[in-house]
């Protein structure tokens, strides 16, 4: 070659490559830059939802030590209830040691307090005082007067004495008493709030302001213990918003200040802009300077073709030829190379496809300047879509399924599933893209091509079918489809996947094995849990106590349940609460009959709900293990040889029970036993004294005669055993919570 030649190369492209060079660099540094801060963005997203994830478990943790003192502290309850004076004090003091307890047991309380409408008397873990002379009097009178839910309030501040100084807190309220609107409050320390937050992100460079509803600071982990709250920082720039469905609060974070690199990052489309004008350029340079230096190149290509067609080999031995062999050597290699470049570009494909598929689904912004259209086109996705519609299939009995295959063979039947899932829907005019968004659950979005009418929907929905049929047939497992509604715009693909969720909630109260749509879900009227909550509590007694009945009541609230729509999350809450009050009422019997449902029945509950998935398993499970348990009990009660007797005695009090003079006295007279044997042989068979079988006997026929009949509260005390009416409002308002009236006003 020759050394001109090669000079005029050389101080031709050189510069052409610096500066390209420079401009790749600069390029890709602000391309890497620009992902490390939506990286830093989602980051400092995943922080503030753990933070204010941990806020809200916290604050949840106090609200069910709250409503667990209302039900269940005795202490707490004896407040209200009527006591001569000479045991008021002594039951308010053993209230505020029940208060100091509940303080001490979890470090964010500042104070809480409890108060009693009857005669304004507040009681709080060191004193009691008068609503007069206590400093947070105030407060007290906006709750009274609430109307709305109680809920976390916004900062405020609080004194227990009038001239104390004030302490920034956020308080909870509930109804210690419904029935006159008796106040338990519970106040949390800001301070202890800012603490939480610096505890777990200390970084000085961003800030964390927690903001209620109105946008007031509540707690920020840049202000001092002890400091006033003012307004959220002023200043810098927010990265992110995280709302608390529990709270309604709302955690803001973000940089205090921009930096020279954020500026830079700002200009981020204009620096890409400017480089790709120097790119051009030097190509404009390039193409000039080629065509300079291409005569000589056209001159030797010419030479070598008319060498090749004169000669069809090329000599062994030419050092131009061996040059040539050379860079077509290295030219084989980079093709090779550019071959695995594009099978590894293949796999980033597929990632970056998932990447945006969630992304659409969890609706967030698009990445590209242009939006999801042109995101869309680059992964194939090409023309208008007047329709989306989005399903996600879920693998039925997904416990059975991790059981039955291992990892490979759960990976294969998935990729089978979602290659059945575009097979299928070839030969339709939907364009299908689906792809698994949980280990359990393929999510499908069709693409409508053409008009956008509930003809397209049945065909989606037939194609669904063919999904799950074939699923059926082929497969050792089954799939429920739920199905969302019919979106018309791309960036609205959250709301038609989040309806598909929505439905396969209901998989519990619908069925498995099938398609879900929105109009199932209007199928049966939403169901109430706390209107299932009495039959509970009676078919725990009954079944505690031996009673044959309450296999009908489990049947009547299995039917009551299948006639209503209940989500699995609130099906699974009303059985546990079943078995909670099941397992309570069991701790009262003996315990070689107690140990039957320790060892076996108690546990075979949990693993029910933990494994089934519909609500006819879950019922029918729970009958088999109740059913078998109450046999073995029953065996043990009438193994015993005074079982019979005191299964006469028990039905005598149920023919007997509105003779004012049933008493011990009266059944021992009447059966010829020692009042106190009988009492204990009583207690050991059913694990509840006479005195309490009796009086739930009667206020459970006082309920049935209140509910069906017209019957004044005097004559139905009467009608159940009880002579004083007042002694039976007493005893009733104990046992359900309210009077004889208000119950049966509350029934109509």
């Amino acid at each position: 070659m020759h050394r001109k030649w090669f000079q005029r190369l050389l101080l031709s492209y050189l510069p052409i490559l610096f500066v390209v060079s420079l401009s790749l660099l600069l390029m890709t540094y602000l391309t890497l830059s620009e992902i490390s801060k939506k990286s830093a963005l989602r980051a400092n997203e995943m922080l503030s939802r753990d933070i204010m994830q941990s806020l809200e478990v916290s604050l949840r943790g106090i609200d069910t030590m709250l409503n667990k003192a209302i039900t269940d502290n005795g202490p707490i309850k004896r407040l209200f209830e009527p006591l001569p004076a000479d045991q008021r004090q002594y039951a308010d003091y053993q209230a505020a040691v029940a208060l100091s307890d509940l303080a001490a047991g979890n470090p964010l309380i500042h104070s809480l307090y409890v108060y009693r409408l009857e005669d304004n008397m507040i009681i709080t873990p060191s004193t009691s005082v008068g609503l007069a002379d206590f400093g947070d009097r105030e407060f007290i009178g906006q709750q009274v007067t609430n109307f709305y839910p109680f809920k976390w309030t916004g900062r405020r501040e609080y004194r227990k004495e009038t001239g104390d100084r004030p302490a920034d807190v956020v308080s909870l309220v509930k109804f210690a008493k419904l029935s006159n609107r008796s106040l338990i409050v519970v106040n949390v320390d800001t301070a202890s709030l800012n603490r939480h937050m610096r505890v777990m992100s200390s970084l000085s460079l961003h800030f964390l302001d927690l903001v209620d509803q109105e946008g007031s600071l509540v707690a920020s982990r840049d202000l001092a213990d002890g400091t006033n709250a003012g307004t959220p920082h002023p200043s810098g720039r927010q990265w992110s918003s995280v709302r608390s469905d529990y709270t309604q609060w709302s955690l803001r974070s973000g940089v205090y200040q921009a930096s020279i690199a954020e500026w830079v990052s700002s200009l981020f489309y204009l620096w890409i802009a400017i480089g790709f004008l120097v790119v051009a350029l030097c190509i404009v340079w390039l193409v000039y300077a080629t065509r300079r230096n291409y005569k000589p190149i056209r001159n030797f290509a010419d030479k070598v073709a008319d060498y090749s067609v004169q000669q069809r080999d090329p000599p062994a031995h030419t050092d131009k030829l061996d040059e040539f062999q050379y860079i077509e050597t290295v030219f084989e290699q980079l093709l090779d190379r550019s071959s695995l470049l594009q099978e590894q570009n293949k796999e980033n494909l597929d990632y970056r496809k998932l990447h945006v598929f969630l992304n659409l689904l969890e609706g967030s912004a698009s990445s590209r300047k242009d939006g999801w259209v042109s995101e869309l086109k680059q992964l194939g996705f090409q023309g208008t879509y007047p329709g989306f519609l989005a399903v996600v299939v879920e693998i039925d009995r997904y416990a059975d399924f991790v059981a039955r295959y291992n990892s490979r063979d759960q990976y294969v039947l998935k990729q089978a599933l979602r290659t059945v899932v575009m097979e299928i829907s070839e030969s339709s005019p939907f364009p299908v893209w689906p792809e698994w968004v949980s280990r359990h659950q393929l999510a499908v979005l069709y693409f409508y091509q053409d008009a956008v009418d509930s003809e397209q929907d049945e065909k989606v929905i037939q194609l669904c079918e063919e999904l799950r049929t074939w699923v059926e047939q082929n497969l050792a497992f089954t799939v429920t489809v739920g199905i969302g509604n019919r979106i018309s715009h791309i960036e609205d693909t959250s709301e038609t996947y989040k309806n598909a969720l929505q439905a396969l909630h209901y998989k519990s109260s619908l069925g498995m094995n099938r398609l879900i749509m929105p109009s199932d879900l209007t199928s049966k009227p939403q169901g109430e849990i706390f209107m299932q909550l009495h039959i509970i509590r009676t078919i725990c007694q009954s079944f505690r106590t031996g009673d044959s009945d309450w296999e009908g009541r489990f049947h009547e609230l299995c039917n009551t349940l299948d006639s209503c729509m209940f989500s699995h999350e609130d099906l699974l809450n009303l059985l546990n609460y079943l078995v909670y009050h099941l397992h309570k009422e069991m701790l009262e019997l003996p315990e070689e009959q107690r140990g039957i449902w320790e060892s076996d029945a108690h546990p075979a509950l949990q693993l029910i709900l933990e494994r089934e998935e519909t609500a006819a398993e879950i019922y029918a499970e729970f009958f088999r293990v109740l059913l078998e348990a109450s046999v073995q009990i029953r065996g043990l009660r009438e193994s015993k040889n005074s079982y019979h007797l005191i299964r006469n005695v028990k039905q005598y009090i149920g023919d007997n029970f509105m003779n004012p003079d049933l008493s011990l006295s009266h059944l021992s007279d009447e059966f010829g036993l020692n009042a106190s044997h009988l009492s204990r042989l009583f207690k050991e068979a059913f694990g509840v004294n006479f005195v309490d079988s009796l009086t739930r006997i009667r206020i459970d026929k006082a309920e049935e005669l209140l509910q069906n009949t017209g019957k004044a509260v005097q004559d139905v005390a009467i009608a159940v055993g009880y002579t004083n009416a007042r002694t039976f409002i007493r005893v009733f308002k104990k046992l359900k919570g309210s009077t004889p009236g208000s119950f049966r006003n509350e029934d109509i």
